[in-house]
């Protein structure tokens, strides 16, 4: 049988080293990369490739698609209001109104996507559904609706100033 050589023994030492490192850097930095992050990060790469100089700047995609994997998660599994390419376009859409329906998404259903429609509700704890929201988003338009209620009072936005879905009206119906 071979004795292990020094070189073998600082190999062996070195891998390990290099392994541990690696896990404690993911592990350390304890967060799980958005889409739109890994998007950005994937962007970023791609310049460095084309020959271009990456920037913090790099321009994170503003398109919804990234939303159908996330059918029949809970919204607050993947922050969903803090989803970067979210919360701009909402941002802008809703103005103040951003603020109020961040604090009253308590209590939420599941994400359903059917037919290229992407839903997400929630309300206020204990509220019987007043306040609450509805964040829906045609994937195939890229476009995003909200309705949002407010002293039995509903008041609807639409990204690109078309109707708003049927659903969307259903909801408000139901309440």
């Amino acid at each position: 049988m071979r004795q292990p050589s020094l070189i073998d023994i600082i190999s062996v030492i070195l891998v390990t080293f290099a392994i541990v490192s690696c896990k404690q850097v993911s592990n350390s930095e304890g967060k799980v990369k958005t889409l739109p992050e890994v998007e950005q990060a994937f962007n970023q790469k791609e310049a460095v490739l084309n020959g271009e100089k990456p920037t913090a700047n790099t321009p994170i995609s503003n398109e919804l698609s990234f939303l159908k994997a996330f059918n029949e998660k809970y919204p607050y599994e993947i922050k969903l209001l803090e989803e970067p390419v979210i919360k701009k376009r909402l941002e802008k859409m809703l103005g103040p109104q951003y603020a109020f329906v961040k604090s009253i998404w308590e209590v939420e259903t599941p994400i359903t996507i059917v037919d290229g429609m992407f839903y997400a509700w929630g309300m206020q704890a204990h509220s019987g559904g007043d306040p609450g929201a509805v964040l829906m988003a045609d994937l195939n338009k890229n476009v995003l609706y909200v309705g949002i209620r407010k002293k039995e009072d509903e008041q609807f936005y639409s990204e690109d100033g078309s109707p708003v879905p049927q659903k969307l009206q259903d909801w408000a119906d139901e309440q």
